[in-house]
């Protein structure tokens, strides 16, 4: 009689391995028992005492983690990379065929609950408007965003959020609230909150911040940045940028694809910290766009942070210059 256990002790490719092993799976063998959503002390890095790490459902029913300490942010398998160390295919299937044989190969219960409540899920954000206030204007003065530039974006102030129609925000002086609208959907920005509720959106990978605001028939450089922030900043500049809808994903293949037969040159902005430059790395390997950061005599990982500790119009001048091969 055929038997698991007989077939995983062939040789398995990678995609044999992953037919037998679901996301949970894998991340339980390492964590053991773990509720999704829920922050936990991050096993990439021993010495965390504050409760920084959590893996999420995408909407696609994947298991995504990320560590909020680091930036570093993925699916199960780079999550297998970075714990173990490890660099090839040869090592990555080697340590998934430890896991199927130590699971016997069985999708866990807890894997089809969590897959179900992902795809399921949905969080409907409302927002109530108001005037910009001088707060507002200026905390984006500093980064030289003029209230026209925000208004030509579709960033709001805002009195209060809600999300499924219960209040989770409102405005204060010391924490004032943006919402960005993007197509039909928010992300909600607070500045000035800690790193893990700074941030609320029900963007998908298809709501491209910036995206609705480039001229349709394209151009001659389009920068790719990281965030609504710098795309806004590089308008001011000058320059047409986008930016994914979250740090933890890139533009759609297909979006690419017409972007490409628009612009003539595309190239990668991103934070000049470790996650940035990995990721720009990664991305600039893979479309083949070339990637630049920020230069560091301006001692800051982004163009935002450039301008609020320098001066606009230096930066401006450094980025002018850098691009001109593109021009």
């Amino acid at each position: 009689m055929y038997s698991t256990k007989t077939a995983i002790t062939m040789s398995l490719s990678l995609k044999d391995l992953l037919e037998k092993l679901d996301d949970y799976t894998i991340y339980s063998y390492y964590l053991g028992s773990f509720k999704p959503k829920t922050l936990m002390n991050s096993p990439l890095r021993p010495d965390d005492k504050i409760p920084s790490f959590a893996i999420f459902p995408s909407k696609t029913g994947d298991l995504l983690f990320k560590d909020h300490g680091t930036g570093e942010a993925g699916n199960a398998l780079k999550f297998i990379k970075l714990y173990r160390g490890i660099t090839t295919r040869e090592e990555l299937e080697r340590e998934l065929l430890r896991i199927v044989k130590q699971s016997g190969g069985k999708t866990s219960s807890a894997a089809t609950v969590t897959r179900t409540y992902a795809t399921s899920e949905y969080t409907d954000i409302g927002i109530v408007r108001q005037p910009f206030t001088e707060v507002d204007k200026k905390y984006w003065k500093q980064f030289h965003i003029s209230i026209d530039t925000l208004k030509r974006f579709n960033v709001f102030s805002i009195k209060y959020f809600l999300c499924n129609r219960v209040v989770r925000g409102t405005y204060k002086e010391d924490n004032p609230m943006y919402a960005y609208k993007v197509y039909d959907r928010f992300k909600i920005y607070r500045p000035l909150a800690s790193k893990y509720t700074k941030w609320r959106t029900n963007l998908t990978n298809r709501h491209v911040q910036g995206l609705a605001e480039l001229p349709q028939e394209g151009g001659n450089l389009l920068i790719i940045t990281k965030s609504l922030k710098d795309v806004m900043c590089l308008h001011e500049m000058g320059f047409n940028a986008i930016a994914a809808s979250s740090e933890t994903t890139f533009i759609p293949d297909d979006i690419l694809e017409s972007l490409r037969s628009k612009w003539k040159h595309i190239i990668i902005l991103y934070d000049r910290d470790v996650a940035g430059m990995q990721n720009a790395r990664k991305y600039s390997r893979q479309c083949k766009f070339d990637a630049i950061f920020v230069h560091k005599k301006f001692k800051a990982k982004d163009v935002s942070d450039a301008v609020k500790l320098n001066s606009f119009f230096e930066v401006k001048e450094w980025l002018t210059k850098t691009v001109e091969r593109y021009v």
